[in-house]
């Protein structure tokens, strides 16, 4: 590998790399990432490299919003906006998601990434209540990509909302009598973090997150994906801007460093993205 890498040019060079890292490998890409910022600490698809071998996902954010703000019209610069979009989106932070999807269609209209920048910026106006605003977008998706069935997306996102709308107010109509009084939900603000009103009582500062689900179902599904390939999952119910979300998370861990390291093994194993969280 090292002869390979060796006589390619410095950009082959770096496509290289950055495929391994996707395909799982990371160990190349870690021994010469030193060697190459050196010679090209402002090249974007060196940035886009690094960005995929940090381990913490906040700071991975930041490299890949530099790599977007220096470098829109690169090679990587929709990649770049996906990482950070799904940064937002798996940490339930769906209006600053939005933001930075609304950007995929605006720019990058061609890009592959466009059918789930879609689909994602929807469901990130439908769960932060702007569902009028998510319909208004879906009509205009459809005429500007008319080879995607927005219609169904729209109307699958739609439908999956009301039934965890519908289903959370069965629960309040028949609860006991004697049960636990409820959470009263705490009124946030949508860039605010999600607050967890079930935390688990295991002991541990660190946990992982892979996504908050507005659908019960699709968070169970993450989390048999998860226990399957050997993590130890669970679901957190949340409460924000006074709906409930289902977050999938991992572990609980004394250090930070541990969760990250958990977080690559699920990244490399799975093409799953986490962020460290901070259980309350």
């Amino acid at each position: 590998m090292t002869f390979c890498l060796s006589i390619l040019p410095a950009q082959d060079h770096l496509d290289v790399l950055i495929q391994d890292v996707l395909h799982g490998s990371r160990d190349s890409a870690a021994v010469y990432l030193p060697t190459m910022e050196q010679r090209y600490p402002n090249n974007p698809s060196l940035m886009y490299l690094k960005g995929l071998l940090e381990n913490n996902g906040e700071e991975a954010m930041v490299i890949f919003s530099k790599l977007y703000n220096t470098h829109p019209s690169s090679e990587y610069g929709d990649d770049a906006v996906m990482k950070v979009a799904e940064y937002y989106y798996a940490a339930g932070m769906y209006v600053k998601a939005a933001n930075w999807l609304k950007k995929m269609p605006i720019y990058y209209s061609r890009s592959e990434h466009i059918e789930r920048a879609v689909k994602l910026f929807l469901n990130s106006l439908i769960v932060s209540g702007h569902k009028d605003t998510a319909v208004f977008y879906s009509r205009v998706f459809k005429r500007q990509f008319p080879a995607l069935d927005v219609d169904g997306k729209i109307n699958d996102l739609l439908r999956d909302f009301e039934k965890s709308d519908k289903e959370k107010k069965n629960a309040k109509e028949f609860a006991p009598k004697f049960s636990t009084p409820e959470v009263t939900p705490v009124e946030i603000m949508d860039e605010t973090p999600i607050v967890t009103i079930d935390a688990n009582n295991a002991s541990g500062t660190y946990s992982l997150q892979t996504g908050a689900y507005s659908v019960m179902e699709n968070a169970e599904s993450q989390k048999i994906n998860l226990i399957i390939a050997g993590f130890s999952a669970r679901i957190n119910k949340l409460y924000k801007s006074n709906r409930t979300l289902y977050a999938v998370r991992i572990g609980h861990y004394d250090k930070r460093e541990d969760a990250q390291k958990v977080g690559a093994q699920i990244k490399a194993k799975l093409g799953i993205n986490t962020i460290v969280i901070t259980n309350n």
